[in-house]
């Protein structure tokens, strides 16, 4: 599929949307190859979206082929909704009936994102933008989901162990549906308060599934334990270094990854280079330094559509990845009209200054 992500206050009316948009109904709001009009444009950015793929002349040959379907994706967020809403519906006999019946339609979708991991060879993930920033939540715990699976799989877990490694990651924030949401949303830094009640969500969170039959001990250990720091400074126990088991550790490192590469209600993305390098910076001493170059291996820090500024003063857009140098991928550089294509591997003379949201206006 030939595509780009740019930022929504790069859209101009008329441009065709390369991947279909939902709200925050998952209902779909604006299919595939529709051409935005003035007034869709605001009407996205009144619900927060703030990113679309589109298709436009810079790039025209630029392949995005995301590893996970979109529709499985979109059925793993449909079930994390309906859990999150579930458990706003009170803690009853009838309701722990029907939680045990979804975790196990959970279970099923995880299994099938697994099936779809171990189809593909060699191919790198990076997010693809479904919705607006106001689903956050759910789209969160999908890609930690999948980035702590593929990680694991890197590692050479067993697929049995992968699925209650993912079970634990996409339900390790599910005590949030309890946290209020002016703490959970909130623009700016948590007073001590705000941020002592933002913390229980680990231990809400285990309250709900302990009981569980449909959820193995392993998946409960990272809801309860995937804020703990190896140098004791995480929560709720302290736990430090072996104390923390390696799954849950995978899960820490999956969690603040994704959070930092997500456009959220009170706060924008940043990319997926500076996200690595913010990890890089609390290794060793708060995280595990062996699971964050895995992820090395299965990110893609530049996506094909990504565009960066280059150290020459140049602007350039990711064409392809050159796997054994995920840094220096093949770029078309932009020079007014013309564009010129450069495989950083042959040239390096040259490197990545920075990943921009959009071109300066000429």
């Amino acid at each position: 599929m030939i595509m780009r992500l740019i930022h929504i206050n790069e859209v101009i009316p008329g441009i065709k949307v390369a991947k279909p948009i939902y709200d925050s109904k998952l209902s779909l709001l604006v299919q595939k190859d529709t051409a935005l009009s003035s007034h869709l444009i605001e009407k996205l950015k009144q619900i927060d979206i703030r990113h679309v793929y589109v298709e436009d002349d810079i790039s025209k040959g630029i392949i995005l082929e995301p590893m996970i379907s979109d529709t499985l994706k979109l059925q793993a967020i449909t079930m994390m909704k309906m859990i999150y809403e579930l458990y706003d519906q009170g803690q009853g006999e009838k309701s722990k009936q029907v939680r045990e019946e979804h975790i196990r339609s959970l279970r099923g979708i995880i299994d099938d994102i697994i099936s779809e991991i171990y189809s593909q060879y060699d191919k790198k993930y990076y997010s693809t933008e479904l919705m607006g920033a106001e689903m956050y939540h759910y789209d969160h715990a999908v890609e930690v989901m999948i980035l702590s699976v593929l990680i694991g799989k890197k590692m050479g877990i067993d697929r049995e162990r992968l699925l209650k490694l993912g079970m634990g990651a996409i339900l390790s924030d599910i005590g949030k549906s309890k946290v209020p949401d002016h703490i959970l949303n909130k623009k700016g830094k948590l007073d001590p308060a705000e941020f002592d009640q933002m913390k229980k969500h680990v231990e809400y969170g285990y309250d709900m599934v302990k009981e569980l039959v449909e959820l193995s001990p392993l998946s409960r250990q990272i809801i309860l334990l995937h804020h703990e720091k190896l140098d004791g400074s995480g929560y709720p126990n302290g736990f430090v270094a072996d104390q923390i088991p390696l799954l849950v550790r995978i899960v820490t490192i999956c969690d603040i990854f994704s959070a930092i590469v997500s456009d959220r209600t009170y706060n924008n993305r940043i990319s997926a280079d500076v996200a690595v390098e913010i990890l890089r910076s609390a290794a060793p001493a708060k995280l595990d330094s062996d699971i964050i170059n895995y992820m090395m291996q299965i990110v893609d820090i530049y996506p094909p559509g990504t565009l960066v500024e280059l150290s020459t003063g140049a602007y350039g857009i990711v064409i392809n990845n050159n796997l054994s140098a995920p840094t220096r991928p093949v770029l078309r550089i932009l020079t007014g009209e013309q564009y010129e294509e450069v495989d950083m591997m042959k040239d390096l003379t040259i490197f990545i200054k920075k990943v921009v949201s959009r071109l300066p206006k000429s």
